[in-house]
């Protein structure tokens, strides 16, 4: 999870339209009122294309794009239509945190809170940062450390991002300084796989920082002027 900017709501999303479908929502819950293309486009902008959570790319492998409301409509119907209440969610999110009660029991909200200051990122498993309640309820109510759903990917792009990290120490370690600018090239490359937009972000710049093999590779380089 990375700490995601709430931009401007869209123009057609007007005070009369929200005041419109609002009231057709709660006069029959059963209709999806959210359910307007040009709205799920917006949402999904707001996380570059990935789940808000879990940070997977939505629109690949049946990772389909769900709406979900922070604060559960059920529970607030009059906050359906309100713009910062709508999160792009992969549907395992979405069913997981279901109808929790987000107002009585806080779970992180990217868009208000920053995850770094509840969660360190650890073999793939969200772990919790300065003893947070909250940060425990969110990764249950969530399921973020789901093994099948969620660790199992993410432990896959740990031990790739370590093995290649390693491969490339040895490599420079090994070559010429005629070789180096390609090495350095590489490191770039990697890099920036941890890049905001990019999926599993919070995961590829927390490997990547927090590897032992990065920093030597990185000092050598500093040394050597690349």
């Amino acid at each position: 999870m990375i700490k995601l900017e709430l931009k401007p709501k869209p123009e057609k999303l007007t005070d009369e339209l929200v005041k419109s479908k609002t009231e057709k929502y709660n006069a029959d819950n059963t209709q999806q009122v959210w359910d307007i293309d040009w709205l799920k486009v917006a949402i999904a902008d707001l996380s570059f294309g990935k789940c808000c959570y879990t940070e997977i790319r939505l629109g690949e492998e049946s990772k389909y794009m769900e709406i979900e409301h922070f604060h559960p409509k059920s529970r607030y119907p009059d906050e359906v239509l309100l713009w910062g209440n709508l999160l792009p969610s992969c549907k395992k999110c979405n069913a997981t945190k279901g109808e929790h009660d987000t107002i009585a029991e806080p779970v992180v909200n990217p868009f208000e809170d920053d995850p770094k200051d509840f969660f360190y990122m650890e073999n793939g498993f969200y772990r919790v940062k300065n003893n947070s309640d909250i940060a425990r309820r969110t990764i249950r109510k969530l399921g973020l450390n789901d093994i099948e759903h969620f660790v199992k990917p993410r432990n896959r792009i740990y031990e790739k991002i370590n093995g290649t990290l390693s491969d490339l120490k040895e490599d420079i370690l090994a070559s010429s300084d005629e070789k180096l600018p390609t090495y350095a090239r590489r490191l770039k490359r990697l890099m920036k796989e941890g890049r905001r937009q990019e999926e599993y972000a919070a995961l590829v710049s927390t490997t990547i920082l927090s590897s032992p093999d990065f920093t030597e590779i990185e000092d050598y380089l500093t040394v050597k002027r690349y």
